[in-house]
């Protein structure tokens, strides 16, 4: 009985591992316009505002109130929870990365997670080469088609 318990545990314990594995990024699937806004400085500072942002047309622009828990409100946007900052981190790892902009990671510098618009400006850790300036410009605004090529 006690390596049947065991072998479901183990086997519960694998399952959670690649359900969390599997997720991938979070917030770029609801609606949500992903972008990276880069800027390279003259002294070859490079900084960056990851933003995930709702359509404008989209934001409710007024508040219903429910009279009842039978009047249930569809609500647009993202639902904000404990894990929201690892998600945003994620998000941010991973775009940087992929676009080639911060090669040895990055400091945030400041952040911000609201229903309809998610940021977070950043600096990579490393100054820009010729090959970045080249590649980004001084300033730039890439779109989720940059990166998900």
């Amino acid at each position: 009985m006690g390596l049947r318990l065991g072998c479901t545990l183990l086997l519960i314990v694998l399952v959670s591992g690649l359900i969390s594995c599997s997720s991938g990024r979070r917030y770029t699937d609801v609606g949500l316009k992903e972008t990276l806004e880069v800027k390279i400085l003259p002294n070859t500072s490079k900084m960056f505002v990851y933003r995930l942002r709702m359509p404008e047309d989209q934001i409710p622009n007024h508040v219903q109130i429910a009279q009842s828990s039978r009047d249930r409100v569809r609500e647009t946007g993202v639902d904000l929870g404990s894990n929201s900052y690892r998600s945003l981190l994620r998000n941010v790892e991973y775009v940087v990365k992929k676009t080639g902009y911060c090669r040895e990671g990055f400091l945030e510098i400041d952040k911000s997670l609201s229903r309809y618009h998610i940021w977070m400006k950043g600096e990579c850790k490393e100054g820009s080469t010729v090959e970045d300036q080249q590649k980004f410009g001084v300033e730039k605004t890439l779109t989720s088609d940059t990166w998900r090529k």
